[in-house]
């Protein structure tokens, strides 16, 4: 059975933290080994928890842990296999003084959702034993390029092969040899692309998959909704879907009839604002108690579904 894993999206300060907590600790309560894993770099759940996260997954009771991404950690790492990829397909590297480069790479934009992909990726390798994994995601616009990055990379990529390919048509260079009944590729850079492109494949399938959830958090304001709304047409740019709508911090007086009719075709989830301040183990299992959250049957397998009402 594929690990269901769910991502909590949406403007900052609408509670992507506290709804995603809530979330990782309704499904612990209900048996299942849970995942939290914060994305965000300002890294609420320690507050929500009142305790030090790290990259290492940190017991809080049992079925939950929680991870704490750390995104310089993981820029370094990239950084790394860039240098050493680049090393291993160019041995000549100081006749074209690669290593200045390599200095400029580190300035280069995108790194910050190189980097977010490359704990995904990691997490997912590392977290096969979980039954959920929940994902505290960053502010609206990393992460929206964090999910682009995938099908944006693999069309560079597979640009990239074509013209590696070419060069080498162009030039007649055999970039095979044959070993009895095997060839071996001599092309380090074109096996480079092409792994690289599996990779990434396989990483936009991770996003998309039934097993997969993103849930768009919002308030009962006219400033999340209307980021709400850019938000779905977003990933509709990008072929990826909302799962559930999640109105957080609702109250008797809120005014939900427009987020009703504007996300009529999805499930909406009301989660209530808490009359004391969400701070420690006691008070979210608290909340989740008093606010009748998670109420209906968690579903099992690869369906989608929703762990919060």
């Amino acid at each position: 059975m594929p690990v269901n894993k769910q991502f909590f999206i949406g403007k900052g300060g609408v509670g992507k933290s506290t709804t995603s907590a809530l979330t990782a600790l309704g499904l612990a309560l209900r048996d299942r080994n849970t995942l939290l894993v914060s994305m965000d770099p300002a890294h609420n759940q320690r507050d929500l928890f009142q305790l030090e996260f790290s990259e290492k997954p940190r017991q809080v009771m049992p079925n939950l842990a929680v991870r704490e991404v750390d995104q310089e950690y993981w820029m370094a790492t990239y950084l790394k296999e860039t240098q050493a990829q680049l090393k291993k397909a160019y041995s000549y590297q100081s006749a074209f003084n690669i290593q200045n480069h390599y200095r400029i790479l580190k300035h280069s934009p995108g790194l910050e959702e190189y980097a977010l992909l490359r704990a995904f990726e990691n997490i997912l390798q590392t977290e096969t034993q979980r039954d959920a994994i929940v994902f505290d995601m960053p502010p609206t616009a990393l992460t929206m390029r964090f999910f682009s990055l995938p099908a944006i990379t693999r069309v560079w990529l597979d640009a990239l092969l074509k013209l590696r390919r070419q060069i080498y048509e162009k030039k007649e260079i055999v970039s095979k040899i044959q070993f009895g009944s095997r060839e071996i590729e001599q092309d380090k850079v074109k096996s480079r692309l092409t792994e690289m492109i599996g990779v990434h494949r396989q990483l936009r399938e991770e996003l998309t998959a039934g097993s997969t959830q993103i849930n768009l958090v919002l308030n009962p304001d006219r400033l999340s909704f209307a980021e709400a709304r850019r938000v779905r047409g977003k990933l509709a740019e990008i072929d990826m879907q909302i799962d559930a709508i999640l109105v957080n911090k609702v109250t008797d007086h809120s005014r939900l009839d427009e987020i009703e009719t504007e996300f009529a075709d999805y499930p909406i989830h009301r989660i209530p604002l808490s009359p004391v301040e969400l701070s420690g183990l006691p008070a979210l299992k608290t909340h989740i108690e008093n606010a009748s959250i998670f109420s209906d049957p968690i579903p099992q397998g690869e369906e989608k579904h929703v762990a919060a009402n």
